[in-house]
C-alpha cells in the first residue's frame, strides 16, 4: 500500500517515541509498503520562540505566523526536527530523504486567511497547499528511500510559508493517490464532550462536531483536513494514538485502528 503518515506532538519530538515510530515505518518499508512521513514540531517551535523571546499566538488551532516567527520555524521544522527524523530512521536500517515542502517543487503554498466575524484575519506567513508536484517523492520511493517531509512550502514570489502539518499531509496523499492517511497524535481519536473516544467520525457530522464545540483547538484543521481528503481518492483516513504500542503495525498489518477513523458514509 501507499501510505502517508503524519507525526506530531509529543511522539514527532521524543527520542524514545521517535525510535519506536521509525522502528514500526522500517518494518513497514521492509514489509513493502511506501511511505511517506510528514512531521509537525511545533511545540519545539513554541519553545524555541520562548527562549527567543518571542510571543506565540494560535487562532483556531493555526499558528499566527510573522517573518520572524516564519524563519525560526524555518530553522526547526526543516532543520532539527527533520534531521532528527532522518537520522532515527537511518538508526533502524531504512534510508530517508528529508525535505520540505519547497524542494523540488513540491509544494506551491498560498497566503491563508481564516474568517473571523464576518471578516478576514491575517494570519501572517502561513499558507495553504495549492499545488503538489509529487516528482520528489516518487524518485525518493523508488530509490527505496522514505521521503520525510517539514511542514513549509513556497508561494508564488517565492517566500516560504508555514503551513500546518495535518493539511500538508492530506494534499500530500490525495496527490499521491495513497491507500491510507493516518495521522499520529497525543489525543489519539476524536473526542465527544463526554471524553468518550469516537471510533467513527462520517464526513457530514465534521462541521457540527466543530459549530458544537465538540472538538477544538488543534483537532479542527486536523478534521477539515480530513474532510478535503475524503472526497479524493484517498482510501482511508485515520487518527491513531503515538502511545499506543505499535499502532501503526496493528493498523496496516492487522487491520485494528485504536483510535477514530475517518468515512465518507
Amino acid at each position: 500500500m501507499k501510505l502517508v503518515v503524519k507525526i506530531g506532538g509529543h511522539g514527532a519530538e521524543d527520542p524514545k517515541g521517535r525510535k519506536k515510530l521509525a522502528r514500526q515505518v522500517a518494518a513497514l518499508c521492509r514489509a513493502g509498503h511506501s511511505v511517506v512521513l510528514v512531521h509537525g514540531g511545533g511545540k519545539l517551535l513554541t519553545h524555541t520562540l520562548e527562549r527567543l523571546g518571542m510571543s506565540t499566538e494560535f487562532h483556531h488551532g493555526l499558528r499566527v505566523t510573522s517573518a520572524a516567527t516564519r524563519d525560526v520555524a524555518m530553522m526547526v521544522l526543516a532543520g532539527l526536527v527533520n534531521k532528527q527524523w532522518v537520522a532515527a530512521l537511518e538508526s533502524q536500517g531504512q534510508s530517508a530523504l528529508g525535505v520540505c515542502g519547497g524542494d523540488g517543487s513540491l509544494v506551491r503554498a498560498r497566503k491563508l486567511t481564516v474568517g473571523v466575524n464576518g471578516s478576514r484575519k491575517d494570519l501572517g506567513f502561513v499558507g495553504r497547499p495549492h499545488k503538489v508536484k509529487t516528482n520528489v517523492l516518487e524518485i525518493a520511493l523508488r530509490g527505496g528511500l522514505i521521503p520525510v517531509v517539514a511542514s513549509l512550502g513556497v508561494n508564488s514570489r517565492g517566500e516560504f510559508l508555514n503551513i500546518n502539518a495535518d493539511d500538508l499531509a492530506a494534499a500530500l496523499a490525495v496527490a499521491l493517490k495513497a491507500d491510507r492517511l493516518l495521522y499520529l497524535t497525543e489525543s489519539g481519536g476524536v473526542w465527544d464532550a463526554e471524553k468518550r473516544l469516537l471510533p467513527v467520525v462520517r464526513l457530514g457530522e465534521i462541521r457540527g462536531l466543530i459549530h458544537q464545540g465538540v472538538v477544538r483547538d488543534g483537532m479542527i484543521p486536523k478534521l477539515l483536513s480530513c474532510a478535503r481528503t475524503l472526497r479524493h481518492h484517498v482510501g482511508e483516513v485515520d487518527i491513531l494514538s503515538t502511545a499506543a504500542p505499535n499502532v501503526l503495525l496493528h493498523a496496516i498489518q492487522d487491520g485494528k485502528t485504536a483510535g477514530t477513523r475517518i468515512v465518507k458514509g
